[in-house]
């Protein structure tokens, strides 16, 4: 996405709120924010919960993108916008919440009757929905559905975003235009779109699903070959175990009977040669000793280190962590499929949308998905 394309998008976003352009200049532009778009990337919330607790008068935010860092305005606070921004991420975080569901109206030509005046034009009603069905398993592929689906009489059309992409649709119903009633429901429109979705999945190859199962018998199979290998060796551990703690048993033993001797031990009559003196604070300062050293040698406590509690934490057994494992591998290789709305409309058309079926949307799936979804 080159910069040209960055600043078109940004100008059809603002557009589509009717935001005020202040000034426009071929590197940059200044832009009066509204409501909507001021609470998506203003980033004041708590400017907007004051004003909505205290009923105020809304302060609009003005800000100033620029496009070519090397061409910034003098005396102008301004914001360079790219495709990494995170103003930009913003922004397209807007566009979805906002654009994910649209109504729109075909505005064709004028058509004229027989005398030669303007007769009226009845508008279908389309729901159109972009699908994305996910074949998940260790690894991904997408198929893209564009359905349409007649809501005036129960019809499906495949491939349908193309076929908008040819009309000039507007948001406002044109003149001399009316609208036909909706005999289909949106839930009747759903499972008709479910079957569609169904049915395109019964023509895949299902050899994805069977190698992702072979795949994920033979981890399990390595998996199951390491722990019983592990307790198979298992009694040689514990009684290595058994003989190191043998051994630290027997050690402070000795050490106790080695304390016990020092401490009958005679002292010496002659008794220390020299006592040494206690000096200040300051003159053990003044001979370059360290504060932490004259506390310690004065007896002064320290702060004690925080203990660290070991009975409270639990080593997993073997059984529980081949468990868990298990668990892992399964929600890696496990084939399933994930069915996710991307975007959709609806559409009141005059026109005819071509008929086709899933043959035709199944070999366009695997086209770039850019300028194909809605």
């Amino acid at each position: 996405m080159q910069q040209q394309q960055v600043r078109q998008f940004v100008e059809r976003y603002l557009a589509t709120f009717s935001a005020h352009i202040v000034e426009s200049h071929p590197d940059y532009f200044t832009v009066k924010l509204p409501v909507e778009v001021d609470k998506d990337i203003g980033n004041r919330p708590f400017y907007w919960s004051w004003v909505d607790k205290m009923n105020l008068a809304y302060q609009p935010l003005v800000l100033t993108f620029t496009f070519h860092p090397d061409c910034t305005p003098e005396g102008l606070r301004c914001e360079h916008l790219h495709l990494g921004a995170t103003r930009m991420q913003q922004i397209f975080a807007s566009a979805k919440k906002h654009g994910s569901f649209v109504c729109m109206y075909e505005q064709q030509g004028g058509l004229l009757g027989n005398a030669g005046k303007r007769r009226s034009t009845p508008l279908v009603p389309w729901l159109g929905m972009n699908l994305k069905v996910s074949l998940l398993c260790d690894k991904r592929r997408d198929i893209l559905l564009y359905l349409g689906i007649n809501l005036h009489q129960p019809r499906l059309v495949t491939d349908f975003t193309s076929f908008l992409f040819s009309l000039t649709l507007t948001p406002a119903i044109p003149d001399y235009y009316y609208t036909l009633d909706r005999k289909v429901t949106i839930q009747e429109a759903l499972q008709m779109a479910q079957q569609e979705v169904e049915h395109t999945l019964e023509q895949e190859d299902q050899q994805w699903a069977e190698e992702a199962r072979a795949r994920l018998s033979e981890e399990l199979a390595i998996l199951e070959a390491y722990y019983e290998e592990l307790a198979r060796r298992e009694p040689e551990n514990e009684q290595t175990k058994a003989d190191e703690t043998e051994e630290e048993a027997e050690q402070p033993e000795a050490q106790s009977s080695l304390e016990q001797e020092a401490l009958h031990l005679e002292p010496d009559p002659a008794g220390p040669t020299s006592v040494e003196q206690p000096i200040s604070f300051d003159e053990y300062r003044a001979s370059g000793g360290r504060i932490l050293d004259f506390l310690r040698t004065n007896g002064i406590q320290t702060t004690p280190r925080e203990e660290i509690q070991h009975g409270e934490w639990k080593k997993s057994t073997p059984d529980e962590e081949r468990q868990r494992r298990k668990d892992e591998l399964a929600w890696q290789y496990e084939p399933r499929i994930e069915v996710s709305f991307i975007n959709g409309g609806l559409f009141y058309l005059s026109s005819v949308p071509p008929l086709t079926r899933s043959s035709k949307a199944k070999s366009m799936r695997h086209l770039p998905a850019s300028g194909r979804i809605m």
